[in-house]
């Protein structure tokens, strides 16, 4: 293993497992909005941090750890000095435990996020609909503000089964590049780019030829 924090294999451990789960939520996110900008054509600094859509970064971020923890398993499976197996246990704990803190507090504010904006919608239509009395122009309101609620309250918890698939593979390819670089297993660097290749160019092309697994995807433009 590459040893940057000195001679301490644990704390180097924690900083391949750091980065491992850091590099696998960034790809993904950037795949994200990547998609969102070529489908919707818009940008905002907002998607990074959106949730929903494809691909799951919820399933990328505990197949890389799954992918992580088989890895440093294999890696004391015939390891006899008991400090350097006791050393990759640890590691591991703080893998798990690591993931289930960063899943917990992502869906906490999330969720909170969310139900604030329904709250502030429904605020906004009450308001609207006693100020302006029941007309043509408030039903068109209403129905603004119950699309907006459904975007923001129901397209974006959850996902469709392809968005898991896909963040499942996604996972498992950005849990190989810190292992090439930090294990030096360099021999598995060519499978590696060529099989990110196929994911993104597999992806682009499903997408494209299948719009209709975009209707849950909150792009629509406003009016």
């Amino acid at each position: 293993m590459t040893l940057i924090f000195g001679d301490s294999l644990y704390y180097n451990l924690i900083f391949f497992i750091t980065v491992s789960v850091i590099f696998t939520w960034f790809i993904t996110q950037v795949f994200k909005v990547f998609l969102k900008c070529w489908i919707g054509k818009k940008f905002s600094f907002k998607m990074f941090l959106a949730d929903g859509d494809f691909p799951s970064t919820h399933t990328a971020v505990v197949t890389c750890s799954v992918i992580l923890i088989l890895f440093l398993n294999a890696c004391t499976f015939n390891e006899t000095n008991m400090s350097i197996v006791s050393q990759f246990n640890s590691a591991k704990d703080f893998l798990i435990m690591l993931t289930l803190a960063s899943i917990v507090i992502r869906d906490a504010m999330g969720q909170r996020h969310r139900q604030d904006n329904t709250n502030k919608n429904l605020k906004n239509l009450k308001d609207y609909v006693q100020e302006m009395g029941v007309e043509k122009n408030v039903i068109e309101h209403i129905d603004a503000t119950f699309e907006s609620i459904d975007n923001e309250a129901i397209k974006r918890v959850g996902h469709l089964k392809h968005e898991v698939y896909g963040g499942m593979v996604l996972g498992a390819l950005c849990a190989l590049y810190p292992i090439i670089f930090f294990f030096n297993r360099y021999d598995w660097l060519l499978v590696a780019i060529v099989s990110t290749l196929i994911y993104f160019i597999a992806i682009i092309a499903f997408l494209k030829l299948k719009p209709v697994v975009l209707k849950k995807m909150t792009y629509r433009k406003k009016r």
